[in-house]
C-alpha cells in the first residue's frame, strides 16, 4: 500500500514516449499526495482527466438513450398524431407542408446545419486512427476505451446532426449535438491548449500531432461556431395566430442576439433617412404584445387579490421571477468579468517588477488575451442583464397601464365627492391621480426594478473584493472592509429619510399636477376671466412648495453619493495604512495598482448601489399608490371583486326582466350621513314598485337637481344601492342592448361619422336617417368636410346643441333595445327640439324601442309620452302613468314650467340657434399634429436649459462648474500618480528606508482637497438646477395660459399636461444629473487618455484612433435612437389622451357595454408605445456591447505593447494600464450618458417648442387703465372685423354699432350669424380689426386681463373647479362670506333647491372636478352668482339659460333685472323670445353683419323686418307686441 504511484504508472509509458522533465515521478508521487492530480506524457492520462473523456461519453449514452425513448414514444402514438395532423392548426399544418429548407428555418439555418454535419463527419474520421492505433495494442486498456468513447461519440454526434436537419421539429438533436462536442472540445483545451499557456507544461496529445489540431479546429466548427451563429426558428407564443412579421430577434442566432447585430440594419437605416419613422422600425414580438401579456398576467396580478391585500410588487416579483433568475445568472458574469482587470494587471506587473518571472506560472500573453476576451464575456453579461430587464419593465409598463386602465372602467365617477376624499384634503381627484399613475408612477416603478444590482451583485462584489484584496493585501484588507461594513448604515439611514421625503415631494407634485391639469381644464374660463395672473401666482405656490422638497431630495442624494463615495475611499486609505505601518508590506506597482481597480470598482458600486437605492425607493413609494388604488378606489356595487377570483359579484337575480324598482334607495355613497357633499348625501329613494314601461317612452320630470339624472345612473348602477324591504330590488335587462345620451354630452376626439357609428356597423340608410331625424343635416352643410370633420378633444368644434344631437344620434343609430336620454333637448332651441321631438322620438327608429327621457321640457315632450315618472325635491321617485294633471299636481313647481313650455312651443322661434362660428377646415382636421424634431438636440433648448441654470450670471456658473469639474479629475490622475511614485520607493530603496508616514500623509491631503472640489462642484450645479427647474416651469406655464384661444383649439389639453407633468419632471431630476454626467465623464475621458500614453507616448495615436472610431460608431448610434426616442415621446401621448377620453365618458362606456372595445383600442395604442418602447431600449445595447470591445482591444495592446516593447518602470506601466481601463470603461459610459442625455433632452425640445406658441397680448405698463375704469357700461364699436386666424375668412364684417351704459341688448341671428364670434371679438380672444371703444378706452390698448377682468361672461356650459362652493365663487378669497352669501340668494340658487335641508348647496358643499356632482341648471347658477360677485359693467350670457328649467330661468331673468346695476350692460345671446323681448333693444346678425339694431317696438314697426317676421310667426304674438309696446312706453318716458 505504501509503494508509490509511479512504479504502478511507469508501465503505462510506451515506446518512444518521453517524460516532460526528468522527475516526473518525484512530481507525480508528490502531486498525488497532495490531491493536486497527476500530469503524465503526451498520451497519458492523469486520474484527473479520465473524468473528462468520461463525461463525453456519458452524455452520449444519455443522448442515445433519449433517442430511444422519444422514436417509441413517435411509433407509440402515431395514430393518435394522425388524428391530430388531421385537426390540427393552420400554423402547424403549413409548417409541415413547407420543405427541408423552409422546415428548418430558412437557407442561412440549412447551410450552418450542412457545416455542422461536415464538421461532425470530418471529426468522426479523424477519430479513426487514434481508434485503430489503440485496436493495435500502441496503448493501454485505458487509451483503448478512451479512443473507442470518442468515436461512438463523434459517430453518434454525426447522426444528430442528420437528424437536426431531417427532423428539424426534435429540437433535442441540436442541443444534445452541441452539449457531447462542447464537452469534448473543453477537455482538449484543458489537456492541450491551457499547457501553451503555461511555463512548466505542455500539450498532453502532442504525439497527435496535425490531427490534434485538426480535431481542435473541428470541435470548435461544430461545439462553437455553429451553435451561436445559426438563426433561431421563429415560434409564435400562439401557434394559431403566429405574428405576419416576426421580430429579428425571435429569429437571431446566439451571436447576433448576445451582440444585437440583428438592430444593424435599423441603424443603418435610420443614418440614411432623416428620421426614421414608425413604420421603418421593427415589429413587435408577439410575447410582448399587450394582449398576450394580459393573458399570461391575469393569474397572478390578479385584481381581486390585490383588493384583498395582496401588494402588487410582490405580484410582480413573482411574474418576472424567472427573469430576475436570469439576470442573477448574468451579473453573476459580469462580476467575473469585472476582476478580469486587475488580476490581469497584477500578474503582469509581478512579471515585470525586477524580472521576477518565478512568481506566476501563466505566460504574459494569456493575461494580455484575458484582458481582452474576459471583459467582453462580462460586458455580454452585463447588456444581457439590462435588456432583460428592460424588457421587464416595458412588459411591467404594459400590465399595470392595462390593468389601470381596465379597473378604472369599474370605479364610481363621482366618488371624488365621497366623504372618504373630503376627510383628505391632500389627495388629488380620481382624474389627477389616475394622470400620475400611468406617467410619474409608472415610469418610477420602471426605474426601480434594478435591484438584483443591489441585492445580488453589491454582496458578491463585496466578496470578490474581499478575497481579492486578502490575497494581495493579507488581513489588512478586512480591516478596511469592516471598516466599509460598519459605515454602511450611514447611507442606509439617510436613504430611509429620502424615503420619506419622496412621499412628500410625491404628494406636493399630485397637488401641483392638480392645480394645472384643473386649470388647463378650464383654461378658456381663466382667459376669459382674466385670472391668467392670479393663476400663475397659484400655480407658482404651488411649484415653490414642490421644489422646497425637490430640494431636500437633492441634498439627501448628494449625501448619500458623498458616503458612497468616502466608505471605499476611507477603506483604502486604513487598508494602505495597516498594511505597510503594522503588517510591513510593501506597497509594490502590482499591489497598489491592482488593488486600486478593486477599490474603484467597490466605490463606483456603491455609488450606483445608491442611486439604485433612490430609484428603488421612490419605486417601492410608487407601489405602494399603486396598492392604494386598487385596495381603495370605490367600485360600482356591480363590479366589487370576489375574494376569491376576479369575477364580478352579480347583483341578486330580478325576478323577472322587465325594468323596474322596488322599494329601493340609491346613494351615491355607501353611508350617507347627511353631510354637506351633496353627492355624497343625497338619497334617491323609490317607494313601491316603478314599473317602466317596456316599448315605449317613459318621461321623466322635476326640479332642477332633484335627481332626474341620478335616477338613470341608478338603473345603470352607478350609485349605491340601498335595499329597503326584503322584495326590494331593481333590473335594467340588457340583454337587448342599452344606450345612453348623457346630459353633459361625451364625444370621442374623432370624426362625426365615427361617433355617431361608435363601433357600429356602417348601414348608410339607417345612417341617412339618424343624420335626418336629429336634425344635424344642416350642421354637416357647415363643415366643408361634413360628417369627416373631426369633432376634437372634448368635442371643441361643436357648439353645446350640436354635441347634444350628436350624442342622440350616437343612441339612437345603436341597436340597443333601451334608450336612457338624459336632458338631451336643454341645450336645444325650441325650433331644433320639436324638430328632434317630431321626427325623432315620433320616428320609426324608436319605434318599440324602451325610451326614458329626463327632461324639463314637458310640454314639447307629452305628445310622445306614454308613461310620467316625477322626482321630488326630496329625490322621492313616483309613477303616475299618462295623467299628466297628477303629476303636475304632485310636484308643482312643474305647472308653471308646462305652462310657459307650451309658450315656447307655440313661438318656434326658428331663427335662435346655439352654433359657436368656427373656422371651416377642408379637411376636417383640427388638432395639429404633434410635431417631431429631427437630428440632434437643437442650440435653442440647449440655450433655454443653459440660461436656466446660470441664472443672471451664466458666464461666472458655467466656469466655476467646468474649471470644478476639470480639477476634480485631475486631482484624480494626480492621486493615481502619486500611489504609484510611492510604490516605486520599494525598487531602490529598502522597506526601512521608505518614508511611509509621509507618503500616507501627503495622499490623505490630496485625497481631502479632491473631496473639497467634489462636494463644492456638486452643490454649486445642484443650486443651478434648482434655478433652471423654477424658471422654466414659470417660463412654461406663463406661456401655456399666454396662448390664443386658437392655439387651445388646436391642441389636446393631453399634450399640455405632459409637457407640465411628465416633461418638468424629467427637468427636475434626470435631465440636469445627465448633463452632469456628459460633462463629468468628457473629462473623465479626456484625462484618462493623455495619463495613459504619457508615459508611452507612441500609443496617443492608437488611442485617439479608438476613441474616434468610438465616436463614429456612436454617431451612427445617436441618430437612429433621437428618432426613436422622439417618436416614444409621441407615442405616449395617444396612450394617454385616450384613457382620458375613457375615463371622461365611464358612465356612457358602460352603459353601452363597451368596454371590451375600449379595451382593445387601449391595447393596441399600448402596443404601438410597447414596439417603439423596446427598440429605443435595444438601441442602447447595441451601442454598449460594441464600445466594451473598443476598449478591451485599447486595453490589450497597450498591455501587450507595455509588456513586450516598452522599458517603462513597473509602476509607470501600472499607472497607464490603470487609466487604459478607466479610459476603455468610461468612453462607453460617455456614450451612453450622452445618449440619455440627448433622449432626456427631448423634454427639453418638447418644452421649448411650447416657449414660442402663438401669443396673446402681453400686458404692459402703457396699457394699464386708469385705477377708476371702467365707471360705466357704455360700448363704442367701429368697423369691427373678426377672424379666426390669420389666413382665415372674416366671420365679422365692419361692424358699427354704439351700446349705451346699463342698456340690455339681446342678439339674435340664425346659425352663422356670428352671435358668439362677436363676444370673443369684444374680448379680444380671436383676430380683429377696427376699434372697440369700452367706457371710452379703446380696448385694444388696454392689457387683456385689465379688460377681461372687467367683463364677465357666462357660457353655455360653465366650467367649475373642484373644490368648495366658495372657492368657485371666489377662487383668490377677495371677498367675505356674506357677499358671497348675497350673490348666492341673488342668484336663486337658494330658491330653486326648495325648503329642504337634505343635499343642500351651500358655501361649503364640495364640488367636483368639472361639476359633475350638481346639475347643468345648478352650474349656470352658479356661474351667475359668480358674475354678480365680479360686479363688472359689462355681462355676456352666452346661450346661459339653455339647459335649465323655466322657474330657474325666471330667476336667472328677474336677477338680471334686480340686482345689476342701472350703469352695467347686459349682452344676451339666447333660445327664447321671452328672454329678450324686454331688452332695451336686440341686435339681429346676419353672415356676419348687422340686418337690423333698434327697440323691440321699432323692430316690429319694420313691415318686412327680419325680426318682425319671426316674431309674427310665434303663437304667443299678442302679448310679445304688448312687452315690445310697454318697453318702449317706458323708454320714451
Amino acid at each position: 500500500m505504501d509503494e508509490p504511484i509511479t512504479f504502478r504508472l511507469n508501465g503505462s509509458f510506451t515506446e518512444g514516449q518521453i517524460p516532460l522533465h526528468e522527475d516526473w515521478q518525484i512530481e507525480v508521487d508528490d502531486q498525488f499526495q497532495h490531491g493536486t492530480g497527476l500530469i503524465l506524457d503526451g498520451q497519458g492520462l492523469s486520474p484527473d482527466s479520465q473524468p473528462f473523456f468520461m463525461i463525453t461519453a456519458v452524455l452520449a449514452l444519455l443522448s442515445i438513450g433519449y433517442f430511444i425513448s422519444r422514436v417509441s414514444s413517435h411509433f407509440a402514438s402515431k395514430q393518435a398524431r394522425q388524428g391530430q395532423q388531421q385537426n390540427g392548426d393552420a400554423f402547424e399544418e403549413f409548417e409541415k407542408g413547407r420543405g427541408v429548407i423552409a422546415q428548418n428555418g430558412g437557407i442561412s439555418p440549412f447551410l450552418w446545419k450542412v457545416a455542422r454535419v461536415l464538421g461532425c463527419g470530418s471529426l468522426a474520421g479523424l477519430s479513426v486512427p487514434s481508434f485503430l492505433r489503440a485496436l493495435t495494442n500502441e496503448g493501454t486498456p485505458f487509451e483503448q476505451s478512451t479512443a473507442e468513447f470518442l468515436l461512438l461519440s463523434n459517430a453518434w454526434s454525426l447522426v444528430l446532426s442528420f437528424l437536426s436537419i431531417l427532423t428539424p421539429s426534435w429540437h433535442w438533436t441540436s442541443r444534445h449535438t452541441t452539449i457531447i462536442l462542447f464537452s469534448e472540445l473543453v477537455v482538449y483545451g484543458y489537456r492541450d491548449v491551457w499547457p501553451l499557456a503555461t511555463f512548466t507544461k505542455q500539450p498532453l496529445d502532442a504525439a497527435e500531432g496535425w490531427v490534434l489540431w485538426a480535431k481542435i479546429g473541428a470541435l470548435f466548427l461544430t461545439a462553437l461556431l455553429v451553435p451561436i451563429c445559426i438563426p433561431s426558428v421563429y415560434r409564435p407564443v400562439d401557434p394559431k395566430h403566429p405574428a405576419e412579421k416576426p421580430h429579428p430577434e425571435q429569429t437571431a442566432s446566439v451571436l447576433s442576439f448576445n451582440t444585437y447585430s440583428y438592430l444593424s440594419p435599423t441603424i443603418t437605416l435610420g443614418n440614411k433617412l432623416p428620421h426614421l419613422m414608425p413604420d421603418d422600425m421593427l415589429p413587435i414580438a408577439d410575447y410582448d404584445r399587450a394582449e398576450n401579456l394580459a393573458k399570461a398576467s391575469l393569474s397572478t396580478v390578479d385584481p381581486a387579490k390585490l383588493r384583498k391585500g395582496r401588494h402588487i410588487g410582490l405580484s410582480l416579483l413573482r411574474l418576472f421571477a424567472f427573469d430576475y433568475f436570469v439576470g442573477v445568472i448574468a451579473m453573476t458574469a459580469h462580476a467575473i468579468g469585472q476582476f478580469a482587470a486587475p488580476l490581469a494587471i497584477n500578474r503582469l506587473l509581478v512579471l515585470l517588477e525586477s524580472g521576477q518571472t518565478a512568481k506566476t506560472v501563466v505566460r504574459p500573453w494569456f493575461w494580455i488575451l484575458w484582458l481582452f476576451f474576459v471583459p467582453g464575456l462580462g460586458s455580454m453579461g452585463f447588456q444581457y442583464y439590462v435588456m432583460t430587464m428592460n424588457h421587464v419593465a416595458v412588459r411591467t409598463e404594459s400590465i399595470l397601464t392595462q390593468l389601470v386602465f381596465n379597473y378604472s372602467l369599474r370605479v364610481r365617477v363621482v366618488s371624488e365627492g365621497s366623504e372618504k376624499d373630503k376627510d383628505n384634503k391632500d389627495t388629488s381627484s380620481f382624474i389627477g391621480k389616475l394622470n400620475n399613475l400611468v406617467t410619474s408612477d409608472l415610469s418610477s416603478i420602471m426605474q426601480a426594478n434594478h435591484f438584483v444590482l443591489l441585492f445580488w451583485y453589491l454582496p458578491l462584489q463585496l466578496i470578490c473584493s474581499s478575497v481579492f484584496l486578502y490575497l494581495i493585501l493579507g488581513w489588512s484588507a478586512f480591516v478596511g472592509l469592516g471598516l466599509m461594513v460598519a459605515l454602511l448604515p450611514v447611507p442606509g439611514y439617510m436613504t430611509n429619510m429620502l424615503q420619506g421625503v419622496q412621499a412628500e415631494k410625491m404628494k406636493k407634485t399630485d397637488i401641483r399636477t392638480q392645480t394645472l391639469t384643473e386649470s388647463i381644464g378650464v383654461l378658456r374660463t381663466i382667459k376669459l376671466f382674466g385670472w391668467e395672473k392670479k393663476i400663475q401666482e397659484k400655480v407658482d405656490k404651488r411649484r415653490e412648495e414642490e421644489l422646497e422638497l425637490v430640494w431636500k431630495w437633492k441634498l439627501l442624494l448628494l449625501l448619500i453619493l458623498l458616503a458612497s463615495h468616502l466608505i471605499p475611499t476611507f477603506t483604502m486609505v486604513v487598508t494602505y495604512a495597516v498594511a505597510t505601518l503594522i503588517m510591513k508590506i510593501e506597497l509594490t506597482a502590482s499591489v497598489i495598482f491592482s488593488s486600486m481597480i478593486v477599490f474603484g470598482n467597490l466605490r463606483d458600486e456603491l455609488g450606483r448601489a445608491n442611486m439604485i437605492l433612490g430609484s428603488i425607493v421612490r419605486g417601492r413609494v410608487s407601489l405602494d399608490r399603486f396598492n392604494t388604488f386598487f385596495k381603495e378606489t370605490d367600485l360600482l356595487d356591480s363590479d366589487e371583486l370576489t375574494e376569491s377570483s376576479s369575477t364580478l359579484v352579480q347583483s341578486p337575480p330580478a325576478e323577472d326582466d322587465g325594468l323596474y324598482l322596488r322599494n329601493a334607495s340609491f346613494t351615491w355613497s355607501p353611508d350617507a350621513n347627511g353631510e354637506s357633499t351633496p353627492s355624497s348625501s343625497f338619497k334617491l329613494t323609490v317607494l313601491g314598485e316603478l314599473r317602466f314601461m317596456e316599448g315605449k317612452i317613459n318621461l321623466i320630470v322635476g326640479p332642477t337637481g332633484s335627481g332626474k339624472t341620478s335616477l338613470l345612473m341608478a338603473l345603470l348602477g352607478e350609485m349605491h344601492f340601498t335595499p329597503s324591504e326584503p322584495d326590494s330590488s331593481f333590473n335594467l335587462p340588457r340583454a337587448g342592448g342599452v344606450a345612453f345620451a348623457v346630459q353633459e354630452s361625451w364625444v370621442q376626439n374623432e370624426t362625426i361619422r365615427e361617433n355617431i357609428l361608435f363601433h357600429s356597423p356602417y348601414d348608410e340608410e339607417r345612417y341617412k336617417k339618424v343624420l335626418y331625424q336629429c336634425g344635424l343635416e344642416p350642421d354637416l352643410e357647415l363643415f366643408e368636410a361634413g360628417d369627416a370633420t373631426e369633432v376634437g378633444e372634448r368635442g371643441l368644434t361643436l357648439s353645446g346643441g350640436q354635441k347634444a344631437r350628436l350624442t342622440l344620434a350616437r343612441a339612437i343609430y345603436s341597436n340597443a333595445q333601451i334608450i336612457l336620454l338624459d336632458d338631451v333637448l336643454a341645450a336645444l332651441d325650441v325650433h331644433t327640439a320639436k324638430w328632434v321631438v317630431n321626427k325623432c322620438l315620433k320616428g320609426d327608429l324608436v319605434n318599440g324601442r324602451t325610451i326614458l327621457l329626463v327632461t324639463h321640457n314637458i310640454a314639447l315632450a307629452r305628445p310622445v309620452t306614454d308613461y310620467i315618472v316625477t322626482v321630488s325635491s326630496a329625490g322621492v321617485v313616483t309613477g303616475h302613468g299618462q295623467d299628466l294633471s297628477e303629476a303636475i299636481q304632485a310636484e308643482p313647481t312643474l305647472q308653471a314650467e308646462y305652462e310657459k313650455d307650451e309658450l315656447a312651443i307655440a313661438e318656434d322661434d326658428s331663427l335662435i340657434d346655439d352654433l359657436a362660428e368656427k373656422e371651416k377646415k377642408a379637411s376636417g382636421k383640427l388638432i395639429v399634429a404633434e410635431e417631431v424634431q429631427q437630428g440632434n438636440i437643437s442650440w435653442k433648448a440647449l440655450k433655454i436649459l443653459f440660461k436656466g441654470l446660470g441664472g443672471h450670471h451664466v458666464v461666472l456658473f458655467f466656469t466655476l462648474w467646468i474649471g470644478g469639474q476639470a480639477l476634480e479629475n485631475l486631482m484624480t490622475s494626480f492621486n493615481l500618480w502619486f500611489l504609484g511614485y510611492w510604490s516605486s520607493q520599494y525598487e531602490t530603496h529598502h522597506r526601512q528606508d521608505v518614508a511611509v508616514v509621509k507618503y500616507l500623509g501627503i495622499y490623505i491631503g490630496l485625497t481631502f482637497i479632491f473631496l473639497a472640489i467634489n462636494v463644492s462642484k456638486d452643490i454649486w450645479f445642484t443650486l443651478g438646477g434648482q434655478r433652471a427647474s423654477k424658471t422654466i416651469h414659470k417660463l412654461l406655464t406663463e406661456t401655456i395660459l399666454g396662448a390664443t384661444l386658437r392655439w387651445l383649439d388646436e391642441t389636446p389639453m393631453s399634450r399640455v399636461i405632459t409637457r407640465l407633468t411628465q416633461d418638468i419632471q424629467s427637468l427636475d431630476s434626470t435631465l440636469v444629473m445627465f448633463l452632469d454626467g456628459v460633462v463629468s465623464l468628457t473629462f473623465v475621458v479626456f484625462i484618462s487618455l493623455i495619463s495613459a500614453v504619457l508615459f508611452v507616448p507612441i500609443f496617443a495615436l492608437p488611442g485617439v484612433l479608438i476613441a474616434g472610431f468610438g465616436i463614429f460608431i456612436g454617431s451612427r448610434y445617436l441618430k437612429a435612437q433621437l428618432s426613436v426616442k422622439r417618436e416614444l415621446s409621441n407615442a405616449k401621448s395617444p396612450m394617454l389622451s385616450h384613457f382620458s377620453a375613457a375615463i371622461a365618458g365611464l358612465v356612457s362606456i358602460r352603459a353601452y357595454g363597451a368596454q371590451d372595445i375600449f379595451k382593445i383600442e387601449s391595447r393596441r395604442r399600448i402596443d404601438y408605445y410597447t414596439r417603439i418602447s423596446r427598440l429605443n431600449y435595444d438601441l442602447n445595447r447595441w451601442i454598449g456591447i460594441r464600445i466594451d470591445s473598443l476598449g478591451a482591444i485599447f486595453t490589450a495592446s497597450l498591455a501587450a505593447y507595455l509588456t513586450y516593447a516598452s522599458t517603462a518602470s513597473a509602476a509607470n506601466v501600472g499607472f497607464s494600464l490603470n487609466r487604459a481601463v478607466e479610459f476603455t470603461v468610461t468612453i462607453l459610459n460617455v456614450v451612453r450618458v450622452f445618449n440619455v442625455f440627448q433622449v432626456e433632452a427631448n423634454s427639453m425640445e418638447r418644452i421649448a417648442a411650447y416657449l414660442e406658441i402663438e401669443q396673446e397680448q402681453k400686458p404692459t405698463e402703457s396699457g394699464k387703465p386708469p385705477a377708476s375704469w371702467p365707471t360705466s357700461g357704455d360700448i363704442r364699436v367701429e368697423n369691427l372685423t373678426a377672424r379666426y386666424s390669420k389666413a382665415g375668412p372674416a366671420v365679422l364684417h365692419e361692424l358699427s354699432f354704439n351700446i349705451r351704459a346699463g342698456e340690455r341688448i339681446g342678439v339674435v341671428g340664425r346659425t352663422g350669424s356670428g352671435k358668439s364670434t362677436l363676444t370673443l371679438a369684444l374680448l379680444r380672444g380671436i383676430i380683429t380689426e377696427g376699434t372697440v371703444y369700452f367706457d371710452g378706452l379703446a380696448t385694444n390698448k388696454i392689457n387683456l386681463d385689465a379688460l377681461r377682468s372687467n367683463i364677465t361672461i357666462i357660457p353655455q356650459s360653465p366650467e367649475l373647479l373642484s373644490g368648495t362652493l366658495r372657492y368657485n365663487l371666489d377662487p383668490f378669497d377677495e371677498y367675505d362670506d356674506a357677499t358671497l352669501n348675497a350673490a348666492l340668494k341673488s342668484s336663486g340658487l337658494y330658491a330653486s333647491q326648495g325648503d329642504s335641508e337634505e343635499g343642500r348647496l351651500n358655501l361649503d358643499s364640495t364640488i367636483a372636478s368639472g361639476g359633475t356632482n350638481v346639475s347643468a341648471g345648478q352650474r349656470q347658477i352658479i356661474a351667475l352668482a359668480r358674475a354678480i360677485v365680479r360686479s363688472t359693467k359689462l355681462l355676456i350670457l352666452d346661450e346661459a339659460t339653455s339647459a335649465i328649467d323655466h322657474e330657474t330661468d325666471e330667476i336667472i331673468q328677474n336677477t338680471l333685472r334686480r340686482e345689476l346695476g342701472s350703469d352695467v350692460t347686459v349682452l344676451t345671446i339666447a333660445h327664447r323670445l321671452q328672454t329678450i323681448m324686454d331688452a332695451d333693444r336686440i341686435m339681429v346678425l346676419d353672415t356676419g353683419n348687422i340686418v337690423d339694431f333698434a327697440s323691440p317696438k321699432e323692430l316690429l314697426a319694420k313691415e318686412k323686418g327680419f325680426f318682425k317676421a319671426l316674431v309674427d310667426e310665434s303663437g304667443d304674438k299678442d302679448r310679445f307686441y304688448e312687452v315690445a309696446e310697454k318697453k318702449g312706453n317706458s323708454s320714451t318716458a
